[in-house]
């Protein structure tokens, strides 16, 4: 017994003295949510080929424009560097060349690591091509890509999660234009 239980401190104390890997930071992944502009409430949405009733055609170079987002699909996206999934695809969000203005974004077969698959989620609610100067803007048209542009609110996208579909954003008062509760 006293054997067994030296046999077993000298086991600990080796396991114990052994290197541990480094943690690595777990971010969280969006999954399902819809992806809306904040410029006029609409969703991102693949805007495919009609197949008689049912499911839009979705294939390499179906372009993605903006419809409401009770009738949008979903994506998967994550805060800071990836790819833009349509859901339960293998499609990406793409930007073309990644670097021009004005470019029409599509979908296409994932290719991890290709730059113009490669977004990042910013703090302050971009979606930029990482490494690129392009962001992902909500033109008259259709989401682009443009020159990333602080203040220009075309460039801000929400991630609504189930339940928030529908829901216009509202920016919430500068300090300088909010009125006292009281009136004053």
């Amino acid at each position: 017994m006293l054997s067994t239980l030296i046999a077993l401190l000298s086991l600990s104390s080796i396991a114990l003295s052994s290197p541990v890997p480094a943690t690595q930071t777990i971010s969280k992944r969006y999954t399902g949510v819809k992806i809306q502009s904040y410029r006029n409430g609409l969703c991102l949405q693949p805007l495919g080929r009609a197949r008689g009733n049912s499911i839009p055609i979705i294939e390499n170079g179906t372009p993605v424009g903006t419809v409401d987002c009770a009738y949008a699909r979903t994506w998967d996206i994550s805060p800071g560097s990836g790819s833009v999934i349509l859901s339960g695809t293998n499609f990406a969000l793409d930007a073309g060349t990644g670097w021009d203005n004005n470019e029409k974004v599509k979908v296409w077969q994932s290719y991890p690591g290709l730059f113009q698959q490669t977004w990042y989620l910013t703090d302050d609610d971009r979606i930029a091509i990482t490494g690129g100067n392009q962001c992902l803007d909500e033109d008259y048209d259709g989401p682009q890509t443009y020159q990333c542009t602080t203040g220009n609110t075309n460039q801000v996208w929400y991630v609504l999660h189930e339940g928030d579909a529908g829901a216009t954003p509202v920016p919430l008062p500068s300090p300088a234009t909010t009125q006292p509760a009281n009136g004053d």
